[in-house]
């Protein structure tokens, strides 16, 4: 089946003014968020856009090299830059920040198209232990310092520019997108089209429940690819459209196995079964952890890799068992207390994920018939 890959190939010729920006224009543009445009493209402070074609051929001849990414965004730059569709887009305000200590890994980056519009798009997480840690801190903070930047980054596009907004990204970003278009100024809201969440994660219930994200759900097109892990997690409202991978898994999250038919991409059943059941155990594991557990769970695991030395998974992996020893020495040298605060959080974890392979498994068992087969529609 095509991916966006596929969908250059058939559409790169063809102008956003001859045929209007669509679904998967908006993945492409979240994806391309994640190029690392330092040095390349403009920032809020130097002001401007460059085409995006001049943002390929600086990045090429830098050697920039980002295969650490499973999503690398190398091979979709290159097709979009060289194509008419996306070639002479503008790009400009261009954000970068990894800041360990603010616990904080935020990027953006804003696109102008030629219907007089513009899509701000929030890069999803980066491999820095940072950028993973402050996924996880969204769980018990009802914001952490990357969405009050979300909403900062978007009220200044609104105040740079007088035209509608399309607010995306992928993963993570797809979280900030929606954040931001909840919680930015009143007269922003208003000039929102659509907000793109592209298989982000949700939100703790307090911010679930707060008047602001409720207001922007109408706006709000969720993906989901059918046995989505990241999409599902924590509280997301959003009316979802699930639609069809080409890989299997986790591994559907990489934006790259996405399913495409011309404009759109291909509409699924609705999520697999596995992508339901890590749904129910995963909410009814973390609904039962107050506050101040999900702060401990998160605070051990994420201290004892910072204990490696190493800031990103990359380091991490190159000096693998340096790395691990560094990460075990820590774990051991936790306080009992912790150790034990620990332990009993993820025995609960599997706790919930037996009860709920439980009940499953009885909803599933009519008497006198046996067991029914899995629907293998949905995986």
């Amino acid at each position: 089946m095509a991916n966006i890959l596929d969908y250059l190939d058939w559409r790169g010729d063809v102008t956003l003014e001859e045929k209007e920006f669509n679904e998967v224009d908006n993945l492409i543009l979240s994806e391309l968020a994640y190029a690392d445009m330092d040095g390349i493209a403009p920032s809020p402070e130097e002001g401007g856009t460059m085409p995006l074609s001049e943002i390929w051929h600086i990045y090429q001849e830098k050697g920039t090299d980002q295969s650490y990414l499973v999503n690398n965004p190398k091979r979709l730059l290159e097709r979009a830059a060289s194509s008419a569709r996306f070639g002479g887009l503008q790009l400009g305000r261009y954000v970068n920040e990894v800041d360990h200590a603010r616990e904080i890994q935020f990027s953006a980056v804003t696109f102008y198209l030629p219907d007089g519009t513009a899509y701000v798009a929030y890069r999803g997480t980066d491999n820095t232990i940072v950028g993973w840690r402050e996924d996880f801190n969204i769980c018990y903070l009802n914001e952490t310092p990357g969405q009050a930047q979300a909403v900062a980054y978007l009220n200044s596009i609104a105040e740079e520019t007088d035209c509608p907004l399309r607010v995306g990204g992928h993963s993570k970003g797809g979280n900030l997108a929606i954040f931001a278009a909840a919680f930015c100024e009143g007269e922003v809201k208003e000039r929102i089209m659509t907000v793109y969440s592209n298989d982000g994660p949700g939100f703790n219930q307090t911010v679930a429940d707060m008047e602001e994200y409720r207001a922007i759900l109408p706006k709000v097109d969720l993906i989901l690819p059918e046995s989505s892990v990241v999409g599902i997690l924590l509280t997301n409202d959003a009316q979802r459209r699930v639609i069809k991978s080409s890989a299997n898994g986790p591994l559907q999250h990489d934006p790259y196995t996405w399913q495409v038919m011309g404009p759109a991409f291909v509409p699924a059943d609705g999520l697999s079964n596995a992508s339901l059941f890590m749904n129910e155990a995963l909410g009814k594991w973390i609904g039962g952890l107050n506050e101040e557990q999900k702060k401990i769970l998160v605070s051990a695991v994420f201290d004892s890799l910072d204990a490696s030395g190493a800031q990103t998974l990359a380091e991490m992996n190159a000096n693998k068992w340096v790395s691990y020893n560094a990460v075990l020495k820590a774990v051991r040298e936790m306080a009992p207390e912790m150790q034990k605060e620990v332990w009993g959080i993820l025995m609960s974890l599997a706790t919930v994920s037996r009860d709920v392979l439980w009940n499953e498994a009885k909803r599933s068992f009519t008497p006198g018939r046996g067991a029914e087969p899995a629907d293998e529609t949905n995986g």
